[in-house]
């Protein structure tokens, strides 16, 4: 899996290009409230895809999926390693938005 490298700063409508390039707080915050509102949207993208996958199953006491979840979070985990962020705050967020 690879991640899309056409996903900038400016192409999600970030008017500064770095954390760096913040002039202000207003910018700081048009850069937070931009990522989170893209965050809540493919949050609703991946729920999509969550139902969807349900109608493969053959049952309802199917779906929980224990080793594929266990499996999840430790890519999650190694994911968040890369990307410099602490797994004790990644893991159990991602632990969460799987339940759901």
């Amino acid at each position: 899996m690879r991640i899309n490298k056409d996903l900038t700063p400016k192409t999600i409508g970030i008017n500064a290009e770095t954390p760096q390039d913040c002039k202000s707080l207003e910018d700081v915050r048009q850069a937070i409230d931009t990522i989170d509102r893209q965050m809540i949207h493919l949050l609703a993208l991946r729920l999509g895809y969550v139902l969807r996958a349900a109608r493969f199953k053959p049952s309802e006491q199917s779906i929980p999926a224990p080793e594929r979840v266990k499996a999840m979070l430790i890519d999650r985990q190694q994911w968040s390693e890369k990307e410099n962020l602490d797994p004790d705050f990644i893991v159990p967020l991602f632990s969460h938005i799987i339940q759901w």
